[in-house]
Parts: C-alpha cells; structure tokens; sequence
C-alpha cells in the first residue's frame, strides 16, 4: 500500500475510532460480537483494508476455521488494522442505527481514498479475503 494512502487510511480509522467514543456504544470485551458465524454476521471489508491488513501479514490464512484467524482467545490480536466493519459492530443493538449511520459515512470516504490512490475497489468477506492470494501485486 502506498504510504500516503495507509496513512489517510490510519486517520479516516481515528476518526471513526472517536466518532463511535462519542455515541458512548462500549465494547463488553465478552469476545461474542467477533464470532460472526454464531451471530450470523458477515464481516466485509474493502480491498484498500484488506490491503493494509496484509501489509502485516502477507500470507494467506489457512482455511481451517471460518473465524478470522485474528480471534484467539476471544480478543482481536490486530486491534489497530481492524477493518471498518469491525470498528462498527458491537453486542449493544440500541446503538446499531448510530453505528450503521457512521458506518456509511467512513465507508464512502475509503472509497474515495481508494479511488484516488488508485486502489481497485472491491467489497468483500473479509475472513475468505485473507485466506485467498492476495490480490494488489
């Protein structure tokens, strides 16, 4: 990922990071939210995330679970390249429709961000994201 890109990516993160910190929403650390096939949840996440997430770890994940292979333990190992998704979704249902509107907002501006740097947008499962080849070379 070019650095200029990663680092607009890095802010449009704080910023939504502070957004959600204004809504009061709190994560209760009981790690259910995260198992995203007991919720029936599915996580996505853009090709610009899946990019920054696989500067870190550029090799595909085995496919031996469904579960994202940063869950252990029911903690997030990679808290800080956590895409959107993950930064929108809590156990707490009477913030979803603030989370969801903040959701949107940040979403369009990684398209944007995208679209500038010249990343080609996609909008996939993030999980089969980082089990599949990696796509941006």
């Amino acid at each position: 990922m070019d650095p200029l890109a990663r680092q607009e990516l890095e802010e449009i993160y704080r910023r939504v990071d502070a957004r959600i910190a204004q809504t009061g929403v709190e994560c209760w650390l009981k790690s259910k939210c995260c198992d995203f096939e007991k919720n029936e949840h599915r996580l996505y996440a853009t090709s610009a995330e899946i990019a920054y997430t696989r500067e870190r770890h550029p090799d595909p994940f085995a496919a031996d679970s469904v579960l994202c292979p940063f869950w252990k333990d029911g903690l997030c190992m990679e808290r800080d390249r956590r895409p959107l998704g993950c930064r929108t979704y809590f156990c707490d249902e009477k913030y979803r429709d603030a989370l969801e509107a903040i959701h949107e907002e940040f979403h369009q501006e990684i398209q944007d961000l995208a679209q500038r740097h010249r990343i080609p947008y996609r909008y996939e499962l993030f999980v089969d994201a980082l089990r599949g080849p990696r796509r941006d070379r």
